[in-house]
């Protein structure tokens, strides 16, 4: 049971504290609520129902629209305004992010003067961008609850929700959260009274999703804000500890059999979803997230959301690539060579269409985790004089010569706007250490 006793002071209500009464509906905003039925929960926007078709991130929105997509996630209000604009241009609405900062050694919620301040930046964000005519929802943090050091976090979220509430009437709130709700549950019911929908980001767990939120005492609806292939820190790795990402064409049908396992089939609580990462983004490596390229390739998984959300297939699908080998050694083995030898990398690949494919390959350097446990979130540079011949699906690779960790990507393009990806991690060692040696084969 968890005691409040400590978050209880006697405060005035937030609307005292801020002048929080909002102004008439201008003609511009869009009413959105929930509504609840005998079936269970649906989101209404404008009076009609509205499904979330969503993709988290900045970038592509011409591509989310072409592909089914209605609505896009933004985690912060940085920049809202552009992004806001350029969504309405694409018919689509917006899911607009209140950051909410996590509790660390610069901020505490047992700090009052650091919660108010956070609480009129807030504040200001809302009275900002209220009546943009895109915006359908106001959702509020992204996975707080990791860092939360006692129940003050809650409280404050409630404020927010509250004062949001307020100054908005016409769009809901949500609070994003992992799919590990268990530790929460009694958190919940105190965000309840204030939070219209609750939103979960999850991965792997995705086709366990409806049980975990009903396991958790959630009574209402709910929105997956990330989902996609298998996250780094769920994935198998390798014997020295980095994880084994997925071919673009893994992550698509990963992705595409959980989504009709849980998001398309729980219609009763399921209001929808935002894939991650409608854009380019770099995280653990440049291709584990990116549903595209820098320069604009979609990967199969968009192809996949294209089936998903308007029942066929793009005209033209992206490569179909199904395995990348590295010395000969098969997916899943641990690659363990030695240091400035020359060895062989062959990549299976097919195009729906029959297209002529290219390939491009590189060596980069393994990203490695800071002090903190959070990987540096900058690109990285690739290893120069790595790639010596690549001639259609093969080429030859030389390792580096100073021995460390590192990853062979290749990339296939079909020419027509589509792209396929894979990467194998390898371990570069001075001198002849047999593989057995150190780890074996799996």
């Amino acid at each position: 049971m968890l005691l409040f006793s400590s978050c209880n002071e006697a405060k005035p209500p937030i609307a005292e504290r801020y002048s929080a009464g909002p102004n008439a509906k201008p003609e511009s905003v869009i009413e959105v609520k929930v509504d609840t039925t005998a079936h269970g929960f649906r989101l209404l926007r404008g009076g009609q129902p509205y499904f979330l078709r969503g993709g988290g991130g900045l970038q592509q929105y011409s591509q989310l629209r072409a592909a089914g997509g209605n609505t896009v996630r933004l985690w912060s209000a940085d920049y809202a305004g552009p992004l806001l604009d350029e969504a309405h241009r694409h018919g689509l609405t917006v899911m607009l992010g209140l950051w909410v900062d996590g509790e660390n050694q610069h901020f505490s919620y047992y700090d009052p003067a650091m919660v108010q301040d956070q609480l009129a930046r807030i504040r200001e964000q809302v009275l900002r961008y209220r009546h943009h005519p895109a915006l359908l929802m106001w959702n509020i943090g992204n996975e707080v609850e990791l860092k939360a050091k006692g129940p003050r976090l809650f409280e404050a979220l409630k404020d927010i929700a509250h004062l949001v509430h307020e100054l908005d009437p016409y769009h809901p709130v949500t609070i994003s959260m992992t799919a590990n709700l268990a530790p929460y549950t009694d958190y919940l019911k105190v965000l309840a009274p204030e939070i219209d929908i609750l939103s979960l980001n999850v991965y792997g767990q995705l086709g366990k999703l409806p049980a975990l939120v009903r396991a958790s005492g959630w009574r209402g609806p709910y929105i997956v804000t990330e989902y996609g292939g298998r996250g780094h820190w769920e994935s198998d790795s390798t014997a020295w500890k980095v994880a084994l990402e997925q071919t673009s064409s893994a992550k698509a049908e990963f992705m595409s059999t959980r989504y009709r396992q849980t998001i398309a089939v729980d219609t009763a609580r399921c209001l929808g979803s935002y894939v991650f990462f409608w854009g380019t983004k770099f995280e653990y490596t440049p291709t584990w997230f990116s549903l595209f390229e820098p320069t604009g390739e979609k990967t199969e998984m968009v192809d996949e959301l294209h089936l998903l959300w308007r029942k066929q297939y793009p005209a033209n699908r992206a490569p179909h690539l199904t395995e990348l080998r590295l010395a000969g050694y098969p997916p899943g083995d641990d690659v363990q060579l030695q240091a400035g030898q020359e060895y062989p990398a062959v990549v299976t690949v097919t195009d729906p269409e029959g297209d002529s494919l290219t390939t491009r390959w590189e060596v980069l350097p393994e990203m490695r985790l800071g002090a903190t446990g959070k990987e540096k979130e900058s690109p990285l540079e690739p290893v120069i004089g790595c790639v010596l011949r690549a001639e259609g699906r093969q080429a030859t690779i030389r390792t580096p010569t100073k021995p460390g960790t590192y990853r062979l990507y290749v990339r296939v393009f079909d020419g027509h706007g589509s792209v396929g990806t894979a990467n194998i991690p390898m371990l570069v060692r001075r001198g002849a250490t047999p593989v057995s040696a150190v780890s074996g084969s799996k």
